[in-house]
């Protein structure tokens, strides 16, 4: 079935768990001079929490778990996570829900969304209204980490782009003062 929708560049690249691991800064955390990878997992089903933390676990991931949109947007107040991997439907709301939230940040994480009924409607409704992606269930491993490696890679590249950005205007700004009235 053809919806005239293409998947977007950032779905494309394979990653394995040594690349997203090591894309992530993991290996310079360990060293303790890098960031730290963190997923924000909000599901109310407790496989999914089980499924996707021991994968996380497997990729040097820090995760926090939510398991509706009340303790997801509590969380995200309170974190900066790369990724949040949302259950389609919540008990108190849906992953758009958790989307206009994060639309609200300065430096929002990519939200990717998972459900049974993974479709293309549904990837293109994710899309359309700004999500990075969405995992089918059950689980595949290497699409998870592939997936939520390369949300969490270009967030943690956005945040790096915005830093430099900023030292650059500081910078500017520092040897050229605006002028006076």
């Amino acid at each position: 079935m053809n919806t005239g929708f293409i998947r977007p560049d950032h779905g494309s690249r394979p990653t394995s768990l040594r690349r997203a691991c090591k894309a992530n800064g993991e290996e310079a955390r360990d060293r303790g001079d890098g960031p730290t990878t963190t997923i924000l997992l909000v599901s109310h089903m407790m496989e999914d929490h089980t499924d996707l933390r021991r994968l996380f676990q497997r990729a040097c991931w820090q995760t926090h778990e939510a398991y509706c949109c009340r303790e997801a947007f509590a969380a995200i107040a309170e974190q900066e996570p790369d990724a949040v991997v949302c259950e389609a439907s919540l008990p108190d709301g849906s992953w758009k829900d958790l989307l206009e939230a994060l639309s609200r940040r300065v430096n929002p994480p990519y939200l990717i969304v998972t459900s049974h009924l993974a479709d293309e409607y549904l990837w293109a409704k994710v899309i359309n209204l700004g999500g990075y992606d969405v995992l089918a269930k059950p689980f595949d491993a290497e699409e998870v980490r592939r997936v939520v490696g390369l949300a969490s890679e270009h967030h943690q590249e956005r945040l790096i782009k915005r830093q430099a950005e900023r030292e650059r205007n500081d910078k500017e700004g520092g040897e050229n003062p605006p002028a006076s009235p």
